[in-house]
């Protein structure tokens, strides 16, 4: 019992951590003038997955402190499973900008507070958050495809917005590798591979990130003598 309490005890200064910058981060973004403001602030991946995270997390939150008053546990399945598709989201955001669009991007930007909370902290922490306290997840071998929801999700966002005339910041997407009038869909030239690429080699990559994450639940429970590879 009072290890359950330490347990949770560690996890809600963890969560505690993430709501912080989380809310700092996403505070800074609106106010900021850089490639994410300027009144579009929400229409970034960035953020749509940290207000996620971050609503998700609140929510557990306040579950686990009634599990610490009442000694009962609130959390189930769905929940934990709802947090693994944002936990995925945040880690894409984290990837995807320190891959592809951070040498793009100033020093001076890079290194503010405007960018690490939302693209480095509040995703470090949700992955601590995950993996070290809600491996009591249960997994069948399709469930996993659940993290591709959030990141389709918002490629279907961008191409409504494209339609209507909705603009990222007086850009035409918010991301180079969307911009299908530059890129074409299916072209490869001296401009680079066209978005039907890019769309299939990121979802290649968020599928493979998604059992990826169903291993390490797998390997940190058998660490612990407690499997949760259980068919549900």
């Amino acid at each position: 019992m009072k290890g359950n309490i330490l347990k949770i005890s560690l996890n809600l200064l963890v969560e505690i951590a993430l709501i912080v910058f989380g809310i700092y981060g996403l505070y800074l973004n609106f106010f900021s003038t850089g490639f994410m403001g300027n009144g579009s602030t929400l229409l970034y991946f960035t953020i749509q997955s940290n207000m996620a995270i971050l609503a998700i997390v609140i929510v557990f939150f306040v579950l686990k402190i009634i599990q610490l008053i009442l000694g009962k546990n609130l959390i189930n399945n769905f929940l934990l499973h709802l947090k693994f598709v944002f936990t995925v989201g945040i880690t894409i955001t984290f990837l995807v900008f320190f891959i592809l669009l951070a040498p793009s991007q100033q020093p001076s930007y890079l290194t503010s507070m405007t960018n690490l909370t939302v693209h480095c902290l509040v995703p470090v922490l949700a992955l601590i958050d995950f993996f070290f306290f809600d491996t009591d997840i249960k997994f069948n071998k399709f469930s996993p495809l659940t993290g591709t929801i959030f990141p389709l999700l918002y490629l279907f966002f961008v191409l409504i917005c494209t339609q209507v005339g909705v603009s990222f910041n007086g850009q035409f997407v918010p991301y180079f590798f969307l911009d299908f009038k530059t890129l074409g869909w299916f072209d490869i030239s001296n401009r680079g591979i066209g978005v039907f690429y890019y769309i299939l080699i990121l979802l290649f990559f968020v599928i493979l990130l998604c059992y990826l994450c169903m291993l390490i639940v797998y390997l940190v429970d058998k660490i612990k003598d407690k499997p949760s590879l259980k068919r549900i």
